[in-house]
């Protein structure tokens, strides 16, 4: 159990995360990054041309390749699976589960996640928000005590926030949307203990209801009852975890995770924000920046002391 141990988790491998971990990394402290560069929005850009020290034109995926390099050559750790829950104990260690359920422990966390919760585009999304159709299990799971709901969604986060529903609801089951279902073997595991059904769904058209969420209509023409419909579409955004976290947020649908621009830190001691999930510019050189500020603060916070320099 000792290497599932840290000093710091960095959530996201983006331009905020890599830079990040490079900080860490050099100050000795053991580093842990859940996700993949490939999944950063600027590894779709074909040119990189407006980042200090990018003389010739870099694509996003170069960059990327760079970043996570120099961070391994430092000692950083990768995890070939994503963050899909976390939380925090009451020793004041935080727990995170990965997409293999694998529990990790660390000091410290850096959520570096990209923009906030993923809209399904669903008609009445909107309207029904608050009223049946919601984006967090843990945050709102008690209210559907003994009813019937579904999780949008075909991936390791969506069977995580089953399993959050199961201990409440009646029901429930994951409807693909009209994709195919992208889950690991050991949550497919969870998903048969907790009784938890899969249906390969056609894309859902719209929600139904007056005052509260009743059925679903699908683009097909058929229909499915039920009481509540959670979101879940692809990985945990910065919005899961300042749910799971109690962190405070900001911005459209709050969106956002707030943090001190010049520190990384939030409202909840040992948790970091850094880049596009902490709102503002989406900019490699903003996110590489506030990655920095958010590493010298753990490092500060990890090492107990009140300044620290990384001349070298």
């Amino acid at each position: 159990m000792q290497e599932n141990r840290c000093d710091v988790f960095i959530i996201g491998a983006g331009p905020a995360g890599l830079s990040a971990a490079i900080y860490c990394s050099r100050a000795g402290l053991s580093t842990l990054v859940f996700g993949s560069p490939e999944k950063s929005n600027i590894a779709r850009a074909h040119a990189v041309e407006n980042y200090f020290g990018v003389a010739e034109t870099l694509s996003g995926k170069a960059l990327l390749e760079n970043g996570k390099a120099q961070a391994q050559r430092f000692g950083t750790r990768f995890l070939n699976s994503d963050a899909v829950d976390i939380k925090k104990n009451e020793d004041g260690a935080f727990v995170i589960k990965d997409s293999l359920a694998q529990p990790y422990v660390s000091r410290s966390v850096i959520i570096c996640s990209g923009m906030g919760f993923k809209k399904s585009g669903i008609e009445n999304e909107r309207k029904l928000t608050g009223k049946g159709v919601s984006f967090c299990a843990a945050c709102d799971g008690f209210f559907f005590k003994n009813k019937s709901v579904v999780i949008v969604g075909g991936s390791n986060f969506a069977t995580e926030e089953a399993i959050h529903l199961a201990a409440h609801a009646a029901k429930v089951a994951i409807l693909s949307h009209g994709k195919d279902f992208s889950i690991g073997k050991e949550m497919e595991k969870l998903i048969a203990k907790n009784k938890i059904k899969l249906m390969k769904s056609p894309v859902i058209k719209s929600f139904e209801g007056e005052d509260n969420l009743q059925r679903l209509i699908f683009a097909d023409g058929s229909e499915m009852a039920c009481d509540g419909a959670f979101l879940a579409l692809g990985n945990a955004t910065a919005s899961d975890f300042a749910n799971r976290l109690g962190l405070a947020r900001a911005g459209a649908g709050n969106a956002f995770i707030v943090a001190d621009p010049r520190t990384g830190e939030t409202n909840v001691k040992g948790v970091y924000a850094a880049g596009d999930c902490t709102g503002g510019n989406a900019q490699v050189a903003k996110s590489v920046g506030e990655g920095c500020n958010a590493a010298v603060s753990v490092i500060k916070f990890i090492k107990g002391v009140k300044a620290y320099a990384d001349y070298a």
